[in-house]
């Protein structure tokens, strides 16, 4: 039976997959690590959709699971809720380590002086974080791709800048992105604890199922089962 939604990312898939099958989906999750997200090297591929062929075991696995769902990672016809390309939890920690901010109101933060240019932040994240992005623009070209960004946990301007100009890069190539720093009853304020899984940094399959509810309700998911 042809699944009517596919998930791929890291950890922050779990939430998405539990509420999935709490609707009655036919969801199919591929989880990957983010220790492999975060090394930049995942790679388009022509028809299983991603490749890691730099890790041969990691590589079998994508293509087991893109075999399973009809030959491609982000196959037509079917939603992909993509939780990759963020990674803001190891990308942020690095970036400010010797107190650099990206410049912006955002970020206006009491004491910190070493700011860096929008241009320097792109640039930043196109090196980090490039491989991945470029993945996503061209699989939504197959396919119906959402970009689900990660949620808020800590209001660190920092990482807020970082998620917003990554949202930015992503919706600026026409890839549709529910970012939940932009919904309004969420904007700049951290993820609420009974929504938060027990280990405070991950939604729990609640915050799952509300933001499933939020993509049917804008028909950006239509195949329910």
């Amino acid at each position: 039976m042809q699944p009517d939604l596919l998930i791929v990312g890291d950890s922050h898939t779990a939430a998405l997959q539990e509420a999935a099958i709490a609707r009655g989906m036919n969801a199919k999750m591929l989880y990957i690590s983010g220790n492999h997200w975060h090394e930049n090297k995942m790679r388009p591929h022509a028809t299983q959709g991603i490749s890691a062929a730099y890790r041969p075991g990691l590589n079998r696995r994508i293509a087991a699971f893109a075999a399973e769902v009809g030959g491609s990672v982000f196959q037509p016809g079917i939603p992909v809720l993509a939780s990759f390309g963020y990674h803001l939890g190891r990308l942020v920690p690095l970036f400010a380590r010797h107190g650099h901010s990206p410049d912006g109101p955002q970020t206006e933060v009491e004491d910190q002086h070493l700011f860096v240019s929008d241009a320097f932040l792109h640039a930043y994240i196109a090196h980090h974080r490039g491989s991945l992005l470029r993945v996503l623009r061209l699989a939504a070209k197959q396919a119906n791709v959402i970009v689900v960004a990660p949620p808020m946990i800590q209001t660190d301007p920092v990482a807020l800048r970082f998620a917003d100009a990554i949202t930015e890069i992503v919706r600026g190539w026409g890839v549709t992105v529910f970012d939940p720093r932009r919904e309004p009853d969420w904007s700049g304020k951290p993820l609420p604890d009974h929504l938060r899984a027990p280990d405070g940094v991950h939604g729990n399959a609640a915050y799952g199922q509300e933001v499933l509810a939020r993509l049917f309700d804008r028909g950006l998911i239509r195949n329910a089962a």
